[in-house]
């Protein structure tokens, strides 16, 4: 399945929308209310999306799950949202500058944010209690895998530098994670420049079920800030 017909798009989109507002397989029954489809009708589509690797059936009598594809898809068909954040961010020094910038995206997507300096190798992590919210942390392979990625962050932040292209935010699902072998963490990475010719990262680390649309766009206004830093 190279290309989703606009209905199986559709439904795609809502199974990520359902799936990331509460994570339980999605049945053809959820589905039917919302789109006025029959449930045969859905199913069927609902298979074809699952050979395009689209969706898994973790479960023979569950509903479906997105996958990383799925998601991959969704990020690139993903709306710009107007996102509103504290302008005072662009007023401080740029060490005070990406503290703020880190706390203020931890608070506003509710998940683990980081920023860093590169020519003072000055890193900043905050937002470790979010992470308990979430119910994946409750699964012994999420939380091993989330460790790992921030034990690793520090040490593999020139890499992780060099992946992303200046102004460019760049989204990693699940195995593309460049700090570990992991299947259930994403992260979404911005590099800016700024006016006094310093260069640094802000990005956001979560479980691969997130709201991409909307942090995506929350971390743009961000790294815009910075860059209009004096």
């Amino acid at each position: 399945m190279d290309k989703l017909t606009e209905r199986q798009q559709k439904i795609l989109e809502l199974i990520i929308g359902e799936y990331v507002n509460k994570p339980k397989p999605i049945s053809s029954k959820i589905l039917a209310k919302k789109l006025g489809l029959s449930s045969a009708t859905l199913r069927n589509e609902m298979k074809e999306l699952e050979k395009g690797k689209y969706l898994i059936q973790p479960h023979t009598s569950a509903g479906r799950i997105p996958t990383d594809k799925a998601y991959r898809l969704f990020i690139k068909s993903a709306q710009i949202k107007n996102v509103s954040v504290p302008t005072k961010i662009s007023q401080r020094i740029p060490e005070d500058a990406f503290k703020d910038v880190a706390e203020t995206l931890a608070e506003m997507s509710g998940g683990f944010a980081f920023s860093a300096i590169k020519e003072m190798n000055s890193f900043y992590q905050t937002g470790l209690s979010n992470l308990l919210k979430f119910p994946e942390f409750g699964d012994m392979d999420y939380f091993s895998e989330m460790a790992q990625t921030m034990e690793q962050f520090e040490k593999h932040f020139d890499e992780l530098f060099e992946k992303i292209n200046d102004n460019e935010t760049k989204v990693f699902i699940g195995k593309d994670n460049p700090l570990g072998k992991t299947k259930k963490i994403s992260i979404i990475v911005s590099k800016c420049n700024m006016p006094d010719n310093k260069h640094g990262v802000i990005g956001l680390l979560g479980p691969t079920r997130m709201k991409y649309d909307y942090n995506i766009s929350l971390i743009n206004k961000l790294r815009e800030l910075m860059q209009d830093h004096e």
